[in-house]
């Protein structure tokens, strides 16, 4: 994954308690570290126009998928 990519949680982003936050939001990474647990900065967007930025480990998130 890359920097200007979308995501959202993976199955296993949403079971962590920690992410309770962000569960059914989507997200841009902002920034990728190339060291550390929680290398991707992820700037996540809510419904009212308001972000929250926080890292993120990989198995945390996923590409987003548009609705079929």
């Amino acid at each position: 994954m890359q920097v200007g990519d979308l995501v959202e949680l993976s199955a296993a982003g949403s079971k962590a308690k920690q992410n309770e936050m962000v569960w059914g939001l989507w997200g841009m990474i902002m920034k990728v570290r190339e060291h550390g647990n929680h290398p991707y900065s992820i700037e996540w967007f809510k419904a009212n126009g308001k972000t929250h930025r926080c890292p993120m480990a990989r198995y945390e998130i996923k590409k987003l998928r548009g609705k079929k």
